[in-house]
């Protein structure tokens, strides 16, 4: 499917909706210019809570883009229903997703380009900069990695994402959901597993819903393209500052600072369920 049939198709299916409004921002690559959509809930005050959910970074990663682009009516009739404002990134790298890759088009080709889930840097006590500190809490600041300071380089969906991000409201977003879709980590069937923050037993009836969906990818070494793995916990989540838009949130304050991983394995149906699963689940803790 190509970014522009998917957009059509999701746009068809909201454009009677008046409780939301859809913003295009472009995305301008030497190869090709793309689309990139942003919907967000109308009338979003000051002290409404707000969940941000993102699909399909990476470009190959389907299953985020297709939950979205399935059930968009039910994620936004569930959220508003219970008061809840919503943020929604639909395809994050459109370019990616039309040619199957999981970096830009621009990128296609060079396995070591710049990655585009790449949010920000900690300074450590020595003052080196770093993007990833795994499950520790010692580093002496953070900064956006976009931050001029810094001097880095990001692919341009990463750099609108943070123009973005920085006029949202981040202290009315409560909750973070990031979907993605796991093609890398080898010798892997159908299963789930996701990385969060803090007191990760406030999820337990999620976890319990999904395992009747998928495995629960369980004390397990993850790559997931990492030079250095981490173990999953019991329930499938790893604790991991890694620089990304969950690490983001969590920094920012969101109670709820999710990545939900399916394996490639995992047959799309049920990625998808395994997606709104997390959606919902998460929707009725914040109500």
């Amino acid at each position: 499917m190509i970014a522009e049939e998917f957009y059509n198709i999701l746009l068809k299916k909201i454009q009677d909706r008046h409780d939301i409004k859809i913003k295009k921002y472009k995305l301008r690559y030497k190869n090709g210019t793309f689309d990139f959509l942003k919907i967000i809930s109308r009338g979003i005050k000051p002290k409404d809570k707000i969940i941000l959910i993102r699909a399909g970074i990476h470009g190959e990663e389907i299953a985020g883009p297709l939950t979205i682009l399935n059930y968009i009516n039910r994620i936004i009739d569930y959220a508003h229903k219970r008061n809840i404002k919503l943020i929604i990134y639909p395809l994050g790298n459109p370019s990616g997703f039309e040619i199957n890759v999981r970096y830009s088009i621009d990128n296609a080709s060079n396995k070591s380009c710049d990655a585009n889930n790449d949010f920000l840097r900690y300074e450590l006590e020595s003052g080196k900069i770093v993007d990833d500190i795994q499950n520790s809490n010692k580093f002496k600041n953070w900064y956006w990695s976009s931050d001029k300071k810094l001097g880095l380089k990001l692919t341009l969906e990463n750099k609108l994402m943070h123009q973005l991000l920085k006029k949202d409201p981040p202290a009315q977003v409560v909750a973070a959901l990031d979907l993605h879709q796991d093609y890398i980590t080898e010798n892997v069937g159908p299963a789930a597993y996701y990385y969060s923050y803090g007191d990760l037993a406030i999820y337990k009836k999620i976890i319990e819903k999904i395992k009747k969906i998928a495995p629960v990818l369980k004390n397990k070494y993850i790559s997931a393209g990492e030079p250095s793995p981490m173990k999953s916990d019991e329930n499938g989540f790893i604790v991991r500052h890694d620089g990304s838009l969950t690490d983001l949130f969590d920094r920012l304050g969101a109670k709820y600072s999710v990545t939900v991983e399916t394996t490639g394995a995992t047959p799309i149906k049920k990625a998808c369920k395994v997606n709104l699963i997390w959606i919902f689940g998460i929707l009725d803790l914040i109500a």
